[in-house]
């Protein structure tokens, strides 16, 4: 039971083998293609006021991970509101266990799916098509979808 096989779930949290932005899975030798390789990546790339240039995959981390996170945490949290602290009143309460949650657990979701989202979308391969050196996917002891 353990071991049957999820083929819906592998390929939904894939990168696959093949690099993201290549239009070849092996690019190595030639200088044109990787070239236009790095203007495809770049022309994706997303910056903002307060965040450092990242790859498409890390700004949709960013977003789904603070959203949802933020969502969790404060669902969480919240519940803690219901628990007498000194002399602030319900509303008050709630809305520090409100803010402290989201403030949270957006933190969590973005640090995990900024992560995250580079694997799923195939831009951690090097260009021969080879898992990049540090990410889970390259890590003998793992399986293919890095667990």
């Amino acid at each position: 039971m353990a071991n049957d096989p999820k083929p819906d779930a592998d390929k939904a949290t894939s990168g696959g083998d093949k690099n993201k932005y290549a239009e070849r899975s092996n690019e190595r030798d030639d200088i044109g293609a990787l070239e236009a390789e790095q203007r495809r990546e770049s022309d994706q790339a997303f910056a903002g006021p307060g965040a450092p240039a990242s790859t498409d995959a890390q700004a949709k981390g960013l977003l789904f991970g603070s959203l949802v996170g933020g969502a969790i945490g404060l669902v969480v949290l919240l519940p803690l509101a219901f628990i007498p602290i000194g002399g602030l009143s319900l509303v008050g309460r709630l809305l520090i266990c409100a803010i402290a949650g989201a403030l949270a657990g957006g933190t969590a979701g973005v640090m995990y799916l900024g992560g995250r989202m580079p694997e799923l979308e195939g831009e951690t391969v090097d260009a021969d098509g080879r898992p990049s050196v540090g990410s889970s996917s390259r890590n003998p002891r793992s399986d293919s979808r890095g667990r």
